[in-house]
């Protein structure tokens, strides 16, 4: 078992890599998770095969999940402006978030950062929009 309890670093690995491929299906919640936070966690994991040497090594340990660096003034309905879906944030379903947070835990103080997925009637085509409240996960 890895760091709390979490599951070992190759299922980690292999269960968060599957996720990440699921499609965008109108009506499904996803969660938003900072790109800072995710990319030290794909050392850790040797997501990338130049990461492998530092699988499981606590000098790459990501902590706890850290959502801060979306958050306009520190509220988790209000995100920051020209955020770019994989340059500062990764989107997960619901499934992936409920792991990384029983992996890795969420940061004192802060709250998961869920959006809905639509469809754009301008845009004729699927995307999130606005923030929920956790409350209505």
């Amino acid at each position: 078992m890895a760091e709390g309890g979490a599951a070992d670093l190759d299922t980690q690995l292999s269960d968060i890599r599957m996720l990440l491929k699921t499609q965008l299906l109108k009506g499904y919640i996803w969660y938003l998770v900072d790109s800072h936070w995710f990319k030290q966690r794909k050392k850790y994991v040797g997501f990338d095969s130049w990461d492998k040497c530092q699988m499981g090594d606590q000098n790459v340990y990501p902590g706890p999940i850290d959502t801060s660096g979306l958050l306009k003034d520190g509220n988790a309905q209000s995100l920051k402006e020209h955020l770019i879906d994989e340059l500062n944030y990764i989107l997960l379903p619901t499934e992936g978030w409920n792991k990384l947070v029983s992996w890795y835990t969420l940061m004192e103080g802060q709250e998961a950062i869920a959006r809905r997925c639509n469809w754009g009637e301008q845009e004729n085509k699927l995307h999130l929009s606005g923030v929920l409240p956790t409350s209505e996960k």
